[in-house]
Protein backbone atom coordinates (compact mmCIF):
# COMPACT_ATOMS: atom_id res chain seq x y z
CA UNK A 1 0.00 0.00 0.00
CA UNK A 2 0.97 3.84 -1.02
CA UNK A 3 0.52 5.73 2.58
CA UNK A 4 1.16 9.52 2.83
CA UNK A 5 1.20 11.11 6.03
CA UNK A 6 0.97 14.70 7.17
CA UNK A 7 2.93 15.52 10.22
CA UNK A 8 6.13 14.45 11.44
CA UNK A 9 5.24 15.08 14.89
CA UNK A 10 4.81 11.96 17.86
CA UNK A 11 1.38 10.36 16.02
CA UNK A 12 2.50 11.08 12.28
CA UNK A 13 6.26 9.75 13.17
CA UNK A 14 4.86 6.73 14.95
CA UNK A 15 2.70 6.20 12.33
CA UNK A 16 5.22 6.20 9.66
CA UNK A 17 7.70 4.34 11.00
CA UNK A 18 5.33 1.32 11.92
CA UNK A 19 3.46 1.20 8.91
CA UNK A 20 7.09 1.54 6.94
CA UNK A 21 8.71 -1.12 8.82
CA UNK A 22 5.54 -3.60 8.06
CA UNK A 23 6.26 -3.05 3.91
CA UNK A 24 4.48 -0.23 3.00
CA UNK A 25 5.65 3.08 0.64
CA UNK A 26 5.06 5.55 3.06
CA UNK A 27 5.57 9.24 2.16
CA UNK A 28 5.61 11.96 4.96
CA UNK A 29 4.82 15.78 4.71
CA UNK A 30 5.06 18.62 7.02
CA UNK A 31 6.55 22.52 7.15
CA UNK A 32 8.63 22.20 8.99
CA UNK A 33 9.77 18.50 8.98
CA UNK A 34 11.12 16.82 12.22
CA UNK A 35 13.38 14.01 11.07
CA UNK A 36 14.53 13.16 14.18
CA UNK A 37 11.33 11.77 15.52
CA UNK A 38 11.27 9.50 12.41
CA UNK A 39 14.51 8.35 13.05
CA UNK A 40 17.23 6.70 11.05
CA UNK A 41 15.25 3.46 10.70
CA UNK A 42 12.35 4.66 8.48
CA UNK A 43 13.38 4.35 4.93
CA UNK A 44 10.34 6.24 2.94
CA UNK A 45 9.76 9.46 1.27
CA UNK A 46 10.03 12.93 3.26
CA UNK A 47 8.48 15.96 1.53
CA UNK A 48 9.45 19.51 3.75
CA UNK A 49 6.73 21.46 2.46
CA UNK A 50 3.62 22.61 3.49
CA UNK A 51 0.35 19.89 3.92
CA UNK A 52 -2.10 21.55 2.09
CA UNK A 53 -0.18 22.81 -1.10
CA UNK A 54 -0.97 20.59 -4.49
CA UNK A 55 2.55 20.90 -4.80
CA UNK A 56 4.21 19.38 -2.01
CA UNK A 57 1.19 16.65 -2.27
CA UNK A 58 2.35 16.46 -5.67
CA UNK A 59 5.81 15.46 -5.09
CA UNK A 60 4.59 13.00 -2.17
CA UNK A 61 2.67 11.08 -4.55
CA UNK A 62 -0.50 11.53 -3.85
CA UNK A 63 -2.22 10.82 -7.33
CA UNK A 64 -1.29 6.73 -6.69
CA UNK A 65 -1.71 7.25 -2.65
CA UNK A 66 -3.81 4.07 -1.35
CA UNK A 67 -4.78 6.04 2.41
CA UNK A 68 -3.90 9.58 3.00
CA UNK A 69 -3.58 10.13 7.17
CA UNK A 70 -3.51 13.65 8.43
CA UNK A 71 -1.85 13.84 12.15
CA UNK A 72 -0.80 17.07 12.79
CA UNK A 73 -1.71 19.21 15.74
CA UNK A 74 -4.01 21.39 14.33
CA UNK A 75 -7.28 20.82 13.35
CA UNK A 76 -8.15 23.00 10.37
CA UNK A 77 -4.87 21.70 8.42
CA UNK A 78 -5.82 17.94 8.84
CA UNK A 79 -9.29 18.71 7.83
CA UNK A 80 -8.11 21.12 4.86
CA UNK A 81 -5.82 18.25 3.82
CA UNK A 82 -7.83 15.05 3.86
CA UNK A 83 -10.36 17.70 1.72
CA UNK A 84 -8.06 17.97 -0.99
CA UNK A 85 -7.15 14.40 -0.83
CA UNK A 86 -10.80 13.16 -0.94
CA UNK A 87 -12.22 16.38 -2.99
CA UNK A 88 -9.01 16.86 -6.03
CA UNK A 89 -7.18 13.95 -5.83
CA UNK A 90 -9.63 10.89 -5.02
CA UNK A 91 -7.62 9.09 -2.43
CA UNK A 92 -9.48 5.92 -1.90
CA UNK A 93 -9.54 6.36 2.44
CA UNK A 94 -8.51 9.75 3.82
CA UNK A 95 -8.32 9.76 8.16
CA UNK A 96 -7.57 13.18 9.97
CA UNK A 97 -7.24 13.48 13.57
CA UNK A 98 -9.33 16.14 14.82
CA UNK A 99 -8.81 17.35 18.71
CA UNK A 100 -12.46 18.94 18.67
CA UNK A 101 -15.08 16.92 19.75
CA UNK A 102 -17.46 19.41 17.07
CA UNK A 103 -15.51 19.53 14.28
CA UNK A 104 -14.90 15.75 14.68
CA UNK A 105 -18.50 15.12 14.47
CA UNK A 106 -19.16 17.56 11.42
CA UNK A 107 -16.64 16.02 9.66
CA UNK A 108 -17.81 12.49 10.22
CA UNK A 109 -21.33 13.81 8.66
CA UNK A 110 -19.57 14.81 5.81
CA UNK A 111 -18.21 11.39 5.64
CA UNK A 112 -14.79 11.78 6.71
CA UNK A 113 -13.20 9.32 8.48
CA UNK A 114 -11.13 10.98 11.85
CA UNK A 115 -9.43 9.92 14.80
CA UNK A 116 -8.97 11.90 18.61
CA UNK A 117 -5.85 11.82 19.70
CA UNK A 118 -5.96 9.53 22.55
CA UNK A 119 -3.62 7.37 23.96
CA UNK A 120 -4.96 4.97 21.98
CA UNK A 121 -5.08 7.26 18.74
CA UNK A 122 -2.14 5.77 16.96
CA UNK A 123 -3.69 1.99 17.39
CA UNK A 124 -6.76 2.89 16.22
CA UNK A 125 -5.39 3.77 12.76
CA UNK A 126 -3.21 1.13 12.48
CA UNK A 127 -5.70 -0.99 12.50
CA UNK A 128 -7.83 0.56 10.09
CA UNK A 129 -5.00 0.77 7.54
CA UNK A 130 -4.56 -2.63 8.12
CA UNK A 131 -7.56 -4.16 8.55
CA UNK A 132 -8.92 -2.15 6.09
CA UNK A 133 -12.50 -3.81 7.01
CA UNK A 134 -14.83 -0.86 8.25
CA UNK A 135 -16.17 2.39 6.23
CA UNK A 136 -15.86 4.71 9.29
CA UNK A 137 -14.10 4.98 12.88
CA UNK A 138 -13.51 6.82 15.71
CA UNK A 139 -11.24 5.99 18.70
CA UNK A 140 -11.82 4.99 22.21
CA UNK A 141 -10.08 4.91 25.28
CA UNK A 142 -9.61 1.23 25.39
CA UNK A 143 -7.08 0.24 22.68
CA UNK A 144 -8.78 -2.88 22.63
CA UNK A 145 -12.08 -1.57 20.77
CA UNK A 146 -13.11 0.51 18.26
CA UNK A 147 -16.25 2.69 17.07
CA UNK A 148 -17.40 2.71 14.01
CA UNK A 149 -20.44 4.10 11.93
CA UNK A 150 -22.73 0.99 10.35
CA UNK A 151 -22.53 -0.25 7.19
CA UNK A 152 -25.50 0.33 4.82
CA UNK A 153 -26.15 -4.07 5.32
CA UNK A 154 -26.36 -3.26 9.11
CA UNK A 155 -29.32 -0.96 9.16
CA UNK A 156 -32.58 -2.54 10.48
CA UNK A 157 -30.86 -5.75 11.31
CA UNK A 158 -30.04 -6.93 15.28
CA UNK A 159 -26.95 -6.96 16.60
CA UNK A 160 -26.67 -10.73 17.48
CA UNK A 161 -26.99 -11.58 13.56
CA UNK A 162 -24.67 -9.54 12.54
CA UNK A 163 -21.43 -11.18 11.05
CA UNK A 164 -17.75 -10.09 11.60
CA UNK A 165 -14.31 -10.81 10.01
CA UNK A 166 -12.16 -13.06 12.02
CA UNK A 167 -10.66 -11.05 14.87
CA UNK A 168 -13.70 -8.94 15.77
CA UNK A 169 -16.46 -9.06 17.53
CA UNK A 170 -19.86 -6.50 18.34
CA UNK A 171 -19.98 -5.88 22.14
CA UNK A 172 -22.00 -2.91 22.41
CA UNK A 173 -24.30 -0.29 20.22
CA UNK A 174 -24.30 3.60 21.13
CA UNK A 175 -27.20 5.89 20.49
CA UNK A 176 -27.64 9.27 21.40
CA UNK A 177 -25.01 9.14 24.12
CA UNK A 178 -26.63 5.73 26.05
CA UNK A 179 -24.80 2.54 25.36
CA UNK A 180 -27.04 -0.81 24.79
CA UNK A 181 -25.48 -3.82 25.01
CA UNK A 182 -25.14 -6.80 22.30
CA UNK A 183 -27.79 -8.91 23.92
CA UNK A 184 -30.79 -6.22 23.97
CA UNK A 185 -32.05 -7.30 20.73
CA UNK A 186 -32.00 -3.37 19.30
CA UNK A 187 -31.71 -3.24 15.58
CA UNK A 188 -29.15 -1.18 14.27
CA UNK A 189 -30.19 2.39 13.13
CA UNK A 190 -28.08 5.20 10.87
CA UNK A 191 -26.61 7.43 13.44
CA UNK A 192 -25.85 4.69 15.49
CA UNK A 193 -22.15 3.88 16.55
CA UNK A 194 -20.73 -0.02 16.84
CA UNK A 195 -18.79 -0.85 19.25
CA UNK A 196 -15.86 -3.87 18.12
CA UNK A 197 -13.47 -5.49 20.50
CA UNK A 198 -10.77 -7.67 19.34
CA UNK A 199 -10.98 -10.94 19.82
CA UNK A 200 -7.78 -13.50 19.64
CA UNK A 201 -3.91 -13.02 19.77
CA UNK A 202 -2.23 -9.88 18.70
Amino acid sequence: MYVIIVGSGRLGSGLARVLSSEGNDVAVVDLPLDNRRLGPSFDGLVIEGNPIDADALENAGIRKADFFIAATADDNVNAAAIQMAKGVYNVPIAIARISDPEKEDFYRKLGFDTVCPTTSGMNQILDYVRDRTFSSLQATIDPSTICVLPRQEWIGNRLRTIRMPHGRKIVALVRQGKIHGYEEGISVRSDDSIVLARVGKE
